[in-house]
């Protein structure tokens, strides 16, 4: 069980539980934009994309480029870190509560990388209540397939992912995994060629969003998939931009939501367990 932080006294009910942490690395880096004019030059970009990556080690830095993240009332501390996670965030004036939170790990190195936590508006949960297949929220099928959280994320819901590094790293590590992951998931999925290039657009220009600079360990990244389908980035409170395209921004939360290969296991165990709480609840 998650231990609750002195301030929560005067909080809403903290909904996060401790599960395994996902086996999976975050080493890898993009390289420079590539051209597909059919499939099999898809998988051929993909492929040159892919020998440019780069293994890369999570190093310790002197100097953080910004100051420690915001504090809040309200908290919950992460079982494997102890890294304390809002249970109400502010983005933009606008409250969202959490879902569920779990950290990242490098299983073969025995090293956690952040803490994620996903968050979601109140009025926006209560309309997923109402949503086909949602309603009646199956936890077990929620973990088996992707259909209901491929439903969730096609809703023009507002949603932000919370990220906190557990050591002192920088944007380029954290960055290159992000586009690891989101080449996977083009490599995986069906597309014309009009798609792929607005995708792959889409996708460099979030590498571009990753201003290089040193990050200090507890520090706060925020993502958050707008209700236009954008993906806006902020880091300590600075908007590095957002890029206008609903692929990017469904695929980027999708990396935590699917059970097939979740970024963090510990992270999807307990969004489905928030998930069947709101669900029941009046």
């Amino acid at each position: 069980m998650l231990r609750l932080s002195r301030s929560l006294y005067r909080s809403p009910k903290a909904f996060v539980s401790s599960r395994l942490v996902a086996n999976r690395t975050l080493t890898t880096s993009i390289s420079q934009n590539v051209g597909w004019k059919s499939n099999t030059s898809k998988i051929i970009g993909l492929t040159a994309l892919g020998a440019s990556l780069t293994a890369a080690g999570y190093l310790a830095f002197s100097s953080p480029a910004y100051s420690e993240a915001p504090a809040y009332a309200g908290t919950v501390e992460d079982p494997a870190t102890n890294l304390v996670f809002p249970i109400n965030l502010n983005t933009d004036n606008e409250w969202k509560r959490l879902i569920g939170l779990g950290v990242r790990a490098v299983t073969f190195l025995n090293m956690n990388v952040y803490v994620v936590g996903m968050y979601m508006k109140s009025e926006d949960i209560g309309e997923l209540r109402k949503l086909d297949g949602w309603k009646n929220f199956d936890r077990s099928k929620f973990l088996q397939d992707t259909d209901l959280a491929e439903k969730f994320l096609d809703q023009p819901y507002e949603l932000s992912i919370r990220l906190v590094p557990t050591r002192a790293t920088n944007t380029q590590h954290l960055r290159d995994g992000f586009l690891r992951l989101l080449m996977q998931r083009m490599k995986d999925q069906e597309m014309t060629e009009d798609e792929e290039r607005e995708v792959l657009k889409a996708i460099q220009e979030f590498k571009s969003n990753f201003v290089s600079m040193r990050v200090k360990k507890d520090t706060e990244f925020i993502f958050t998939k707008t209700r236009e389908g954008g993906l806006k980035l902020v880091y300590e409170g600075r908007d590095f931009g957002t890029v206008q395209n609903p692929w990017l921004a469904k695929n980027f939360f999708m990396s935590y939501l699917n059970p097939n290969a979740p970024s963090s296991e510990a992270a999807l165990y307990d969004i489905a367990d928030g998930f069947e709480r709101l669900m029941k609840e009046n």
